[in-house]
């Protein structure tokens, strides 16, 4: 190859890359952790108290029939990291890094580019629908099913610490906070029920 031929190709291949980074261009597998690092001050630090018996044990979900049951990682057959995520972040709506940071700062170019009115959401995921969705399909469970799955419920446990209190090196100082999720099945749903979880 000429030297000018390698010019070219390297000088297109940074405008590409740029202009991923610039326009936050999703998907962009070069530019994926630039575009979405960001940082948050606060005045306390979380930790998540993880509760393996609960865990294993599964989501607690209330059949259409009216019954109880648990729905667990080997049930929808899952790593369980991936179960985790379920239990202690979707059900709650919490999104996933990668949405938060992508819906953080759009500045007006980006805003224009895409679209979006001043408060829009980059990423928006109805996560109830797909969280029902998931299951109840992953399960074989058809709505007029008597074991499709109507409700669920979870619940987790964080610390908070004040960075003050820890840059003192005490830890005694400890707020336990208790979250608990209960999510109903909607019946205007049952005509997305076709289409998947988008």
């Amino acid at each position: 190859m000429k030297r000018r031929t390698v010019n070219i190709i390297l000088v297109l291949y940074l405008i590409v890359v740029w202009a991923a980074v610039i326009f936050r261009i999703d998907r962009f597998p070069i530019t994926w952790v630039p575009m979405y690092s960001v940082y948050k001050p606060s005045e306390t630090i979380s930790t998540s108290v993880r509760d393996k018996a609960a865990l294993r044990k599964g989501l607690r979900v209330t059949h259409r029939d009216g019954s109880i049951s648990y729905v667990s990682y080997k049930d929808l057959n899952i790593p369980k990291p991936n179960f985790r995520r379920l239990y202690g972040s979707r059900i709650f709506g919490h999104d996933p890094p990668k949405h938060k940071q992508g819906n953080t700062a759009l500045g007006s170019v980006n805003r224009w580019v895409r679209g979006l009115d001043d408060n829009e959401r980059n990423f928006s995921v109805d996560w109830e629908w797909r969280m029902f969705w998931t299951l109840n399909k992953t399960l074989q469970f058809e709505p007029a099913d008597p074991k499709f799955i109507i409700r669920m419920e979870s619940a987790n446990q964080k610390r908070v610490y004040r960075k003050a209190d820890l840059l003192k090196g005490d830890t005694s100082k400890v707020e336990i906070q208790t979250n608990q999720a209960v999510i109903d099945w909607q019946d205007q749903w049952i005509k997305r029920w076709k289409h998947g979880f988008l």
